[in-house]
This record gives C-alpha cells, sequence and structure tokens, in this order.
C-alpha cells in the first residue's frame, strides 16, 4: 500500500508546526534547557566567516561536496529583483533557508530549524557557501551555522553572480504572482503610475477584526461571502460574481493585490479574479505578517468601497481556470494524463475524518491522488516553499508538472493556493476544481475511495 515517504516525514512535520508570530515582545520563547544553543544564542554573536570569489563559486558549484544556499527572503529566490541585484532570482542550483527564518521567533524553532537543515542537505561535512545582497542574512545565517557546529562557511555577494549574464541564475516564470511587501510599498508610494489599482485584505464575514486592529493603508475588507455561497461553497454565478467586482470597484484592467493574516482567503479570492479575467492579480507573499515585518506603517481607517459601472468583460475570460463535476470526472477518467489531486491532510483523503464540521462524508474521489496538505507548501514565515522540493513531493505520487493537473481540496480554499503556486512554476494545465471534495460526497452516487491506496 502507498504509504507517506520517510524522506518527508520530517517536512510533514514542519509543515504542520510552523507558525508565523512576528518578532515583537510578545513571541515565544525558547527552552534554554537542552544542549543545543538556541536560536537566540545563536544571532547574539557575530562570526566573521571568509568570503569566496565569484571563480572559485563556480568552480564549487557543481561539487557535491559544496552547497549553495540562498540567504534572502523568498520573494529574492523566486525571482524578483531586490537590494540592487540585477538579476532576479537565485544562483541555479542553491537552496533556500531564508534568515528571516532565524528572525522571527516559531514554537519549537530550534528543532524545526534542524530539520530545515538536514532536508536541505546543509550538513557539516559539507562546504556552505551563503550568499544575499545586504551584507546581513548571511551573516546571520553563518552565526546561527556556526552554534549548529557547522563551520566550513563562505560568504557571497550575490549581486557580483548577477551583473555577470553568462553565469546561469534561475527564476520562477510567475513569480510576479506573488508580490514582497516592498513592491505593495512602492505601489502605494507611486501610486501604481497612475494606473488604477486596489488593495484588498481577505477574511471571512462582514466585520473582520484582523482589518479593524490594523491595514494596510487603503486596503478595503473582503468578505468571503461575496465571491462563493453554502452549502457547497462554490463560487457565486458569473452575472454575480460581475456584481461583486463592480461593487468592490474591480475593472479587468484594475492591479489587485491581495492579503490576509491568514493568506488562504486572499489566494480563494485570487483564483475567481482570475477565472474572471483581471489581468493584473497579486498576492501577498507571507501575508500581513510580511508588512508589519517589513516596517511599514498601517492604519486603522475603515476604507469604504469604491464601485465602478463594469467590470469590463463578460464573466467568465479564464473559464477552464475553475471546473466543475463533470470535468473533474473527465480527468479522473485520464489517469495516464491528468490527476485530480488532493490538497487535504493524509487523514481526509484515507477517510479518518472529513476535516469539516458541517461535511459528513469522508474519503476522496475514487482516482485521485494525494498532493499533500497545504501546510507542506509554505516555508515557516508563510511565504511559498521552493518549488523544487514541491515538485519533489508530487513525484512521489506520480504527479508530473506536464500532466493536467486539477487541485481540490474540501471547498476550494487550501487548493487555491496551491494552484496559484503550480502558475508561480510556470505549469500551464491546470485548474481548480471548485466544488472539492464537498460537491463529490454531496452526491452518493460518486465513488467513493477509503483507506491507504493499493
Amino acid at each position: 500500500m502507498k504509504q507517506v515517504s520517510k524522506s518527508l516525514l520530517p517536512l510533514l512535520i514542519i509543515g504542520s508546526l510552523f507558525f508565523f508570530m512576528g518578532c515583537g515582545n510578545d513571541t515565544a520563547t525558547t527552552d534554554n534547557s537542552n544542549a543545543e544553543p538556541s536560536v537566540e544564542e545563536a544571532t547574539d554573536s557575530t562570526v566573521e566567516v571568509q568570503s569566496i570569489t565569484t571563480e572559485k563559486l563556480q568552480e564549487k558549484i557543481d561539487d557535491d561536496q559544496w552547497i549553495i544556499v540562498d540567504t534572502r527572503i523568498n520573494d529574492a529566490y523566486n525571482g524578483w529583483a531586490l537590494e540592487g541585484v540585477t538579476r532576479g532570482g537565485h544562483i541555479k542550483g542553491a537552496v533556500d533557508f531564508s534568515a528571516n527564518w532565524i528572525r522571527f521567533e516559531v514554537e519549537n524553532q530550534d528543532q524545526l530549524l534542524q530539520e530545515a537543515l538536514k532536508e536541505k542537505g546543509i550538513t557539516p561535512d559539507k562546504n556552505v557557501v551563503l550568499y544575499d545582497a545586504n551584507g546581513e542574512d548571511a551573516a546571520l545565517v553563518a552565526d546561527y551555522l556556526m552554534q549548529q557546529g557547522i563551520e566550513n562557511l563562505y560568504t557571497y555577494d550575490v549581486k557580483e553572480w548577477a551583473m555577470n549574464e553568462e553565469l546561469p541564475m534561475e527564476s520562477y516564470p510567475n513569480h510576479h504572482l506573488l508580490v514582497p511587501a516592498s513592491w505593495v510599498h512602492e505601489l502605494i508610494e507611486n501610486d501604481n503610475n497612475g494606473n488604477p489599482y486596489k488593495i484588498f485584505e481577505v477574511s471571512w464575514g462582514e466585520i473582520s477584526e484582523d482589518y479593524l486592529n490594523g491595514h494596510i493603508p487603503g486596503a478595503v475588507h473582503i468578505n468571503t461571502d461575496d465571491v462563493e455561497e453554502g452549502p457547497i461553497w462554490n463560487r457565486l454565478s458569473d452575472e454575480a460574481l460581475e456584481t461583486f467586482a463592480e461593487n468592490y470597484g474591480i475593472t479587468i484592467d484594475t492591479t489587485v493585490v491581495l492579503y490576509g493574516s491568514d493568506s488562504t482567503a486572499a489566494f480563494r479570492v485570487a483564483t475567481i479574479l482570475k477565472y474572471m479575467g483581471a489581468e493584473d492579480v497579486r498576492v501577498l507573499n507571507g501575508g500581513f505578517a510580511a508588512w508589519e515585518n517589513s516596517g511599514y506603517d498601517i492604519e486603522l481607517e475603515d476604507r469604504e468601497k469604491e464601485p465602478v459601472e463594469s467590470f469590463g468583460a463578460t464573466v467568465p475570460v479564464n473559464k477552464d481556470y475553475i471546473i466543475d463535476l463533470p470535468e473533474a470526472k473527465t480527468i479522473l477518467a485520464d489517469q495516464e494524463g491528468s490527476k485530480l489531486v488532493d490538497i487535504r491532510s493524509w487523514d481526509e483523503y484515507i477517510g479518518t475524518t472529513s476535516g469539516y464540521s458541517y461535511i459528513e462524508g469522508k474519503g476522496r474521489p475514487a482516482g485521485a491522488v494525494w498532493g499533500y496538505d497545504l501546510d507542506v507548501y509554505r516555508n515557516m514565515d508563510n511565504t511559498m516553499r521552493n518549488p523544487s522540493e514541491i515538485k519533489s513531493m508530487w513525484y512521489e505520487w506520480g504527479i508530473t508538472p506536464e500532466q493536467n493537473l486539477s487541485f481540490f481540496c474540501g471547498t476550494g480554499w487550501r487548493a487555491a493556493e496551491v494552484l496559484i503556486y503550480a502558475e508561480v512554476m510556470g505549469l500551464e494545465n491546470i485548474s481548480l476544481f471548485d466544488g472539492g471534495w464537498n460537491e463529490w460526497q454531496d452526491d452518493s452516487n460518486n465513488p467513493i475511495e477509503l483507506g491507504e491506496p493499493n
């Protein structure tokens, strides 16, 4: 029977436990009673390590005794040209271990960081090159690694590598869909160069406590009830979605930035807007915490919606971006070229629980493959996980990028986030099965499987 790969169990643990808590005085404390040094201890000192030249790095980049580590924020790794770097993305072959994972405390942080080091192959027997663009990130990670007994360390300024067009760098084709806080700040500062834009905090309910406690300046709250309805919680009718857009002042050519304290709601609305035909939809990578921890201003003013007369197109423009039950069954019938990918927990997938208080049925659509729960798609700061690691998870279940992939979960929120990540990676034949498990189990004629697959 198909089991969870032992090599991925630590990742599942990491993904399930990581919870971003910020860096203020109210953050969790670390138990210092064990023999391992704490993150706090690791960051109290400054470690000086030798730098490496571009020429030397070129010689060692394919040497399996050397590992290249990008210590910058996730956005830079994905493809954004930040902090004076002339080319966005990362040195080809580099793994990511962001300094932010050390800066911002989380529960069980020491243990989880050490698990991450093992998964990425950052071990004491390797020569480790840590690179950044600001002279701070690599030093912080070097300090932490020295405390973990990893001493063969070198630092490098990636700006030098980026200036030489002949040296290989990798960025993800649609990294622009996930934006750093700095990009949102610049959007506000330059008023999007006079072009229309909107910023929305997205969560369920008419009143959002998160929004009222402070939000990005100019942001308006979106209630997810304005784009979906029960009991299945599918998207609203196309006509109703046009009305939603008009009420919130969204046109087909409006730049739309979505975020939340929990990003799943933002991704849910993002997929619906893209289905509708909105041409420039972005999600703040890492959610509101990314904005707060960048030190940007927040406001308390309750901003009102500013309606427009017309969305500017007949919905849906991108009809195949979201599919329904008949299309999901067609995908299941094509087991070689297509996959219906379940983005729920293992217990939901095998039918131990439905995962929802209002969903009675347990199990999975017969023939659906497990794509792992959402938690393992996120880094500890709730940014997008390294796509190479995502693909490795998929390969365990026969999921490959060239297939026709449709992602689903219970009601479309978790799967929406993975759909956007897949698009960031450059996958093309992808969609969201909107009704997901809730719609499938609602009809007793739909075949269901329970237990671990053979």
